[in-house]
């Protein structure tokens, strides 16, 4: 996994189309299980129903009595209610087909979220965001929810951008995040749901390329990679080669073949993929030539 970055942690106050509605609170006698609680907000995620959540936390402070003793809390509690504005994977909006497109395997990727401030606490920077349960896809359990010397008002916005990376294993993933006021308290419930792909893709019905190979050759000071691959479709328009994500060559349809001459001796990921009108059907191929001198 790759190492965490401190989430940026904005401020918006830009109109904001409202995807779903979620009060939170904990005064109701019978408070929904947290299980039950991260369960909803994952199906809110597959399925594109609102609200994402309900709950509701109440919020009050202490007061201190003239003799210095500690008072009963004030009767004005504030309620924690949030809605959330925006939800994004890699500026991509997150709905049920973008939670289906399958990762890489360890594939690094940004959650964005923009939880618009509908109660009538103001959000400090003593609130964090903790892993709750399912699987871990950030390094550190617990975060800054809110920036350094930042308070997010009633009505306020509040932007979190948080790096995770996919699992290693292909398979289908549910994580469940939770904010918690200064006081520890739940604030929210958010699940992210992860489908990570092998290492071969397919799409509509176009075969990836099969059994790619390599090897190079690093005579007269040129490093030459020589790739090969099984031809598995009957439908694909032609052949197109990536090295390190940046395409290099369209091929014709049944070709099998191709030489690079890579840039330096090192490593290198190579992707072959089939393509046509539907999208591309790929197989990766990680090739290393750090022993030419």
């Amino acid at each position: 996994m790759k190492p965490i970055i401190a989430p940026k942690i904005l401020i918006s106050t830009i109109p904001a189309l409202l995807l779903a509605a979620c009060n939170i609170g904990v005064s109701a006698p019978q408070e929904p299980s947290a299980a039950t609680a991260a369960a909803l907000t994952v199906e809110a995620v597959l399925t594109q129903t609102a609200p994402l959540a309900t709950a509701t936390v109440e919020a009050s402070q202490p007061g201190v009595a003239i003799d210095g003793t500690t008072a009963e809390p004030p009767s004005t509690a504030c309620e924690e209610n949030y809605t959330i504005v925006r939800w994004e994977r890699d500026k991509v909006a997150y709905d049920k087909k973008e939670a289906d497109k399958p990762l890489d395997p360890n594939q690094g990727f940004v959650i964005s979220w923009t939880f618009k401030n509908t109660g009538t606490c103001t959000w400090t920077d003593g609130y964090t965001m903790n892993f709750d349960s399912g699987e871990r896809l950030t390094p550190a359990d617990s975060f800054p929810a809110v920036a350094l010397g930042v308070t997010i008002p009633p009505g306020g916005e509040l932007t979190l951008d948080v790096p995770m990376a996919a699992p290693s294993a292909p398979g289908t993933y549910e994580t469940t995040f939770r904010m918690d006021n200064a006081q520890g308290e739940r604030v929210m419930f958010v699940g992210v749901v992860t489908t990570v792909g092998k290492e071969t893709s397919r799409v509509n019905g176009l075969a990836a390329p099969g059994e790619p190979r390599y090897t190079y050759d690093c005579s007269g000071g040129v490093t030459r990679i020589n790739i090969t691959w099984r031809d598995e479709a009957d439908n694909e328009s032609g052949y197109r080669i990536y090295r390190d994500g940046i395409p290099l060559v369209d091929l014709p349809a049944g070709a099998t073949v191709y030489e690079d001459i890579a840039p330096a001796p090192g490593a290198y990921q190579y992707v072959v993929a089939a393509f046509n009108k539907e999208g591309e059907s790929t197989t990766k191929l990680n090739v290393e030539t750090s022993n030419c001198k």
